[in-house]
């Protein structure tokens, strides 16, 4: 008998026919992979057997643990069952942990609701399982607090929670998503350990076609709510009977067609850096000493010609993100100095009107870098201020509504609200806001990462075109690399706020020669070499 059996599950919310004659099954000790777009109805399929649907949700057909039948069982029963049976680890760590209380509390929280234990003993499993995810005590104390924690850890703490009694059945929702690659890779290791020692069946959901290549045991793919192609891992990447399988993985590996005509001008740089320092006081030690200094960027210096693409990698903590912000002038620099186009950017004054116009930033996060009180035709038309002769009426709508249908959005989406978006699709808004004025520079901090890989591609195909036409230049700063190495001409490689290693995107992934470097290839899941691997221990 399988440990997890879903017939037939259909889901309806209002009018909106949500999952249909959904059939998965999964075995202990076994891991099955989810895989699909945003509105495929992953994540639903998960709340389904978690009986966490919103309300108005009605369900058919069969979830059956163990051969016990869940849609029949009350909200009381269900209790019951998570955390016990069942654990789930959701997409963002940050938001499943509470920041007010104590990484121990919360682990401890799961055994005091299921188990009829006393707080000693609590703490005490709760201490034993953070051990398990390799948060070892001298360094990760029951007292510290998620905010004092990196995203790897939070997403540890919270796996710690799911599997703190040990359930049969765990569902990870995109886990690693926001992760850099050697924390992902790290993440999925502890997880394929996880279902090798407890022998727990493991649901893992994701639109990252590599990671389930090399974790999964079994996958479905879903798309509009069906299953549309479900099997042994192998089996469904080398056979893809299903087009949409076959969209899913050229979209995967989707290199943009550049202008080989196109020119980029070393010599007409846009963007120059030089000696950038940034540093952060630290708490004391001592009330009588001085407060420590942490420097998070160290002499960093680098240009971008016009027309040129250029990533910068590394591993979250790195000082990434640091830079960009003192490139922005968001941060005072302690020492060096940015010229934008000839232009001295700073931040005790910050940079000018005219500056701005020259440039501009696609976040990490879409949804904090928008005003939710304002509709998505002014928050896109906001960099309108920066032009001398900012466009009215009808054609400022039109060039709204364009710049929304570039990145796959809709026209009609300009009267919506950016709460009534999935997270991609505000990302495709964000970077919609950002090439609305066609800025010579734009800085892209984690702007592809949260996005489906068809979108993705097509992002990536709409940059590459605006480049090729207008020379706009790109600083690409993420932790995927196969996108860097997609779209860049040229890469950075970061670590502990120095840059370690920079040359052509192809000759630095082809032939790394810095350690870390390496490091960073050698985690970064690859689909070829995972099915070469799998087909390996088969034969």
């Amino acid at each position: 008998m399988s440990l997890l059996t879903i017939k037939d599950l259909s889901l309806k919310i209002g009018d909106a026919e949500i999952l249909r004659d959904i059939d998965l099954s999964i075995n202990g000790g076994e891991i099955l992979g989810i895989i699909g777009e945003s509105g495929s109805g992953k994540s639903m399929s998960a709340l389904s057997i978690m009986q966490l649907l919103p309300s108005g949700s009605v369900t058919g057909g069969s979830i059956k643990l163990n051969g016990v039948e869940l849609l029949d069982k009350s909200e009381e029963e269900m209790c019951s069952l998570r955390g016990r049976d069942i654990g789930m680890i959701f997409q963002e760590p940050m938001t499943a942990l509470n920041p007010v209380k104590t990484i121990g509390d919360q682990v401890a929280e799961t055994v005091l609701v299921h188990d009829n234990v006393s707080r000693e003993e609590a703490m005490k499993i709760a201490r034993s399982t953070l051990d398990r995810v390799e948060l070892p005590a001298d360094q990760f104390p029951l007292n510290r607090y998620p905010h004092e924690l990196s995203g790897g850890q939070r997403q540890r703490v919270v796996i710690a929670m799911a599997i703190a009694l040990q359930p049969n059945l765990l569902i990870a929702d995109e886990p690693t998503t926001a992760l850099d690659v050697t924390t992902q890779a790290q993440i999925l290791s502890l997880l394929q350990k996880l279902v090798d020692e407890d022998g727990m069946g493991l649901i893992l959901i994701t639109h990252d076609l590599a990671v389930v290549a090399d974790l999964a045991d079994h996958i479905a793919i879903m798309q509009n709510g069906v299953v549309v192609e479900a099997g042994e891992t192998l089996s469904v990447f080398r056979e893809m009977k299903h087009e949409y399988t076959r969209t899913l993985f050229a979209a995967s590996n989707h290199v943009p067609k550049r202008d080989e005509r196109r020119h980029v001008s070393k010599d007409e740089v846009i963007l120059s850096v030089e000696d950038v320092v940034r540093d952060y006081p630290v708490k004391r030690t001592s009330l009588f000493k001085k407060p420590g200094v942490f420097r998070a960027v160290d002499n960093v210096s680098f240009s971008i010609g016009r027309g040129e693409n250029l990533g910068l990698v590394g591993e979250r903590g790195c000082g990434k993100s640091t830079l960009s912000r003192a490139i922005l002038a968001l941060d005072k620099m302690q020492a060096g100095v940015v010229h934008l186009d000839g232009e001295i950017i700073s931040a005790g004054e910050g940079a000018s009107r005219a500056a701005r116009r020259k440039m501009q930033v696609v976040f990490q996060d879409p949804y904090g870098s928008f005003n939710p009180r304002h509709r998505v035709d002014k928050l896109v038309s906001e960099p309108f201020y920066l032009l001398d002769a900012p466009p009215k009426g009808a054609e400022r709508r039109l060039l709204v509504e364009r710049a929304l249908e570039n990145v796959g959005m809709l026209a009609s989406d300009a009267d919506k609200y950016i709460h009534e978006f999935s997270g991609g699709q505000r990302q495709r808004i964000a970077i919609a806001r950002a090439l609305i004025i066609e800025p010579p520079l734009i800085i892209l901090d984690e702007a592809v990462s949260a996005l489906d890989v068809s979108i993705r591609a097509q992002i990536l195909d709409l940059l590459a075109e605006l480049s090729d036409r207008l020379g706009i230049s790109y600083l690409f700063i993420s932790h995927d690399l196969s996108v860097v190495r997609a779209i860049t001409d040229r890469v950075l490689v970061m670590k502990d706020g120095v840059i370690v290693e920079v040359g052509k995107s192809e000759d630095v992934f082809r032939n790394p020669q810095h350690p870390y470097t390496k490091q960073l290839i050698a985690a970064a899941p690859d689909i070829e070499q995972a099915l070469a691997a799998r087909e390996k221990r088969i034969n």
